[in-house]
């Protein structure tokens, strides 16, 4: 490195050594103590977050549960398209079988 470069570093490392250690106030523990100490103060949520919070939760459940239970309608028109497309496009074999297992070369 340059000198010029390693006196600035050096001039900037040193001027952390003049710094002081912040000093409290003396009576700065007593008072933090005293506040823990303290009886707090209640916090009290309105009543109308209440109800607005268990009416929405509510909600969603009801929902959720009749997502659930509410069967899909089976469009046979629609699965029959899909099954013709895919067996003509050959995008899956016509068995679920992965592998065929009676090939001649697995002899």
């Amino acid at each position: 490195m340059e000198p010029k470069q390693e006196k600035w570093i050096n001039d900037i490392l040193d001027s952390v050594n003049s710094l002081q250690r912040a000093e409290p106030s003396p009576f700065l523990f007593a008072k933090i103590r005293d506040r823990l100490n303290a009886a707090s103060q209640p916090v009290y949520v309105p009543a109308r977050t209440v109800w607005l919070a268990a009416a929405s939760f509510t909600l969603l459940a009801l929902l959720n549960w009749q997502l659930t239970t509410t069967p899909a309608p089976a469009t046979t028109t629609q699965t029959t398209e899909l099954n013709t497309v895919a067996t003509e496009m050959q995008l899956y074999p016509a068995t679920n079988q992965l592998y065929d297992v009676w090939n001649g070369q697995n002899y």
